[in-house]
């Protein structure tokens, strides 16, 4: 278990590549949750194909344009 609280905060306006396949990975804490965070108009790919996401007890919002598609 985290001991540290992630919260508030925003990626936006990111562009670029991944060297993973998952290039947003929130893996929060079951008992600590990632709360607030936002993700707006962020383009990422991996080998010139659309990366991916994962998202473990995290939670917020996207806007705009968000690929890989937000897991929030």
């Amino acid at each position: 278990n985290s001991g540290v609280k992630i919260s508030q905060v925003t990626y936006n306006n990111i562009k670029g590549t991944s060297a993973t396949q998952v290039a947003v990975d929130f893996s929060c804490s079951a008992s600590v949750p990632c709360q607030g965070i936002k993700m707006s108009n962020v383009q990422l790919t991996y080998k010139g194909q659309p990366a991916k996401a994962s998202c473990d007890h995290a939670f917020g919002s996207s806007s705009g344009s968000v690929s890989p598609p937000s897991c929030l």
